[in-house]
């Protein structure tokens, strides 16, 4: 149930935004329309933040980046004079970009979970969230969208709020782009680091014998402590007989023979 209600108010959490920008860019676009867009969006997102805390627990970045966004809107067109005012309201996407821009940028640099965790947390399994290839795949791709918000607040500064550089090259970016790599670098990384290594067919033991004397090569010192023991091994058959692991102050060392310690 918890899952199903992260994946709405996921979906849900774009809708305060959405909100204003078509109330504030129907028609010609006044200021006292941008006022009531503002409010709207305000409340919405206002609304969109308790019912995470109170359905699921947890808020989102993103949640909080529209609350914040939508809150310094409202400010700014309701105790800006009117020509500042208008700067917010033709500028609004591209200063949303830039929002989610630092987002995406700030959190990890004061060691806060990367952007993307919450929503990568919502598609996998609970005992990942802890590994240390969970967390760089999400850091990685959070600084992949912080490059993707950076270009598409460029493309709709410098094209001065057109529908072609703020609506559609920013969408082609995230639908063409964005979109495509979240889905592929997760098994593209997880391919490369856990990739089949070729063996050397030579080092492979031929007897037991062979793999009992080689032993001693994987030893781990910290590990065997203060460990005083001898391991007397007897084995029948081609390459067998009788031969001892004695591990002492820190080494570890094969012989053949029997174990000193028996009579």
């Amino acid at each position: 149930m918890k899952s199903k209600a992260r994946i709405i108010l996921f979906i849900t959490s774009f809708i305060p935004v959405i909100a204003f920008k078509m109330i504030a860019r129907v028609g010609e676009a006044s200021l006292a329309q941008a006022k009531f867009a503002t409010i709207v969006g305000l409340i919405l997102a206002a609304v969109q933040l308790m019912l995470s805390k109170k359905l699921i627990q947890h808020t989102t970045y993103l949640e909080k980046a529209f609350l914040a966004f939508l809150a310094v809107g409202t400010t700014w067109v309701y105790l800006a004079p009117p020509n500042a005012s208008s700067i917010f309201v033709e500028n609004s996407t591209a200063l949303l970009y830039f929002v989610l821009f630092l987002t995406t940028l700030i959190p990890q640099l004061f060691y806060y979970d990367p952007f993307t965790f919450a929503i990568a947390k919502q598609m996998t399994s609970e005992r990942v969230w802890n590994t240390p290839h969970f967390r760089t795949i999400n850091l990685h791709l959070t600084y992949f969208w912080s490059v993707i918000f950076l270009v598409n607040f460029f493309s709709t500064w410098l094209g001065h709020g057109e529908p072609l550089f703020s609506i559609l090259v920013p969408l082609i970016i995230i639908l063409g782009i964005g979109f495509p790599v979240v889905r592929i670098y997760p098994k593209y990384y997880l391919k490369r680091q856990f990739s089949p290594q070729s063996i050397d067919a030579s080092l492979i033991p031929d007897t037991a014998k062979e793999l009992i004397s080689r032993m001693p090569m994987g030893f781990d010192p910290e590990a065997a402590g203060d460990l005083k023991v001898e391991i007397q091994f007897d084995l029948s058959g081609e390459g067998g007989g009788e031969m001892v692991l004695s591990i002492s102050e820190g080494k570890c060392t094969f012989r053949e023979g029997k174990s000193y310690s028996q009579p």
